[in-house]
């Protein structure tokens, strides 16, 4: 199964780490994504009526979300039979126990399965690795694989990614939009869960209009995702789309390095307005209602959009909170590691 390699500079030893995703083809008692897991409920987006007849019905191990949608640990996906993608996933990310996620250096040797359980007859309603070999594409997780990685146990954190590679939860992606632009945005959330959030609840999706289909796979241009968060006020939300039509042109360039991993950096506090600031960033936030324009999905979180008096596409720069910046104990300064988490890392090393 895939492998992912903790940085040894980080850890207390000054060794690598190794920690390997654990898959399972019983998927029985996955318990899926949690509507409560924000106190306030949040609830299932509601695809439209006539899209309804095309979610993949789940034939067996059904979870406490129904049988409309896939069950995983801490995410659901609700999957296209048609499309052979996901209309959606929901994941559930608490931050402050997903330590993989803060050190991880880069994966290899990733390998995908079917999800069985939407299976009908012959028909798996799912792209595979006969579709994507030699295509140029990337498998794009729509939940990243460190994700749903958190819990009280080390077990639970590798289930958690093992579960993100079915092709269930996965679109074509092109290679530097997955590894690079995209990871913009999935670190940006990441950074405010660990650091500011604690505990956020995030839905990822493709927009089907203008997908194409090239060699065999249809390929969506555009992606989104919609954040939802606390604040003392109460909840709110943000919407993006992020595109990757721009980057088409350089596939066949592209097609040299698919295989290749970029390292991804360790996520610090800074990340967030760093992240923030970024061109990709800022070009993609938009109104969530927009997002239910292109999808046909319905969220209910328009009154609580960050943006929803704003008739602007796109938004401004806009300077991060004082508060997002907490002062760090000197001994840390040099570490990815905020000291407050400096035992729980320990542990966590202790732990594999």
């Amino acid at each position: 199964m895939t492998k992912f390699y903790i940085e040894g500079n980080l850890s207390p030893k000054n060794i690598p780490f190794v920690v390997e995703a654990i898959h399972s083809d019983d998927l029985k008692n996955r318990m899926g994504y949690n509507s409560a897991f924000l106190q306030t409920p949040v609830p299932l987006p509601v695809l439209a009526a006539s899209l309804q007849n095309d979610i993949a019905v789940v034939q067996k191990d059904i979870g406490r979300n129904g049988d409309h949608v896939l069950d995983y640990t801490h995410f659901s996906v609700v999957h296209s039979k048609s499309k052979k993608l996901p209309f959606y996933a929901a994941v559930n990310i608490e931050g402050v126990s997903n330590l993989i996620n803060m050190v991880h250096g880069p994966r290899k040797s990733d390998e995908w399965f079917a999800d069985s359980r939407i299976f009908e007859g012959t028909n798996k309603f799912q792209f595979g690795n006969k579709e994507y070999a030699k295509s140029g594409f990337q498998k794009g997780h729509i939940v990243r694989y460190f994700d749903p990685a958190w819990g009280s146990t080390l077990l639970e954190k590798k289930k958690a990614m093992g579960d993100t590679f079915h092709f269930s939860n996965c679109c074509p992606q092109i290679p530097y939009y997955n590894s690079v632009v995209w990871n913009y945005l999935e670190d940006y959330y990441m950074a405010r869960a660990i650091f500011l959030d604690k505990k956020i609840t995030v839905f990822s999706g493709p927009v089907f209009n203008k997908a194409r289909i090239i060699k065999g796979l249809l390929v969506p241009v555009n992606f989104w995702k919609v954040v939802v968060y606390k604040t003392p006020a109460g909840l709110s939300a943000m919407g993006f789309i992020m595109s990757q039509e721009k980057y088409f042109d350089k596939l066949k360039e592209e097609n040299s390095i698919a295989g290749r991993q970029i390292s991804p950096l360790s996520i610090t506090q800074d990340s967030i307005a760093k992240l923030y600031s970024k061109r990709e960033m800022i070009d993609a936030k938009v109104k969530i209602s927009l997002i239910e324009e292109k999808t046909q999905i319905s969220f209910g979180l328009n009154n609580i959009d960050e943006k929803r008096n704003d008739d602007r596409l796109n938004i401004e720069l806009i300077k991060p909170p004082a508060s997002f910046f907490q002062p760090q104990e000197a001994a840390a300064e040099k570490s990815a590691i905020p000291y407050s988490q400096q035992k729980e890392l320990q542990a966590f090393f202790e732990a594999i």
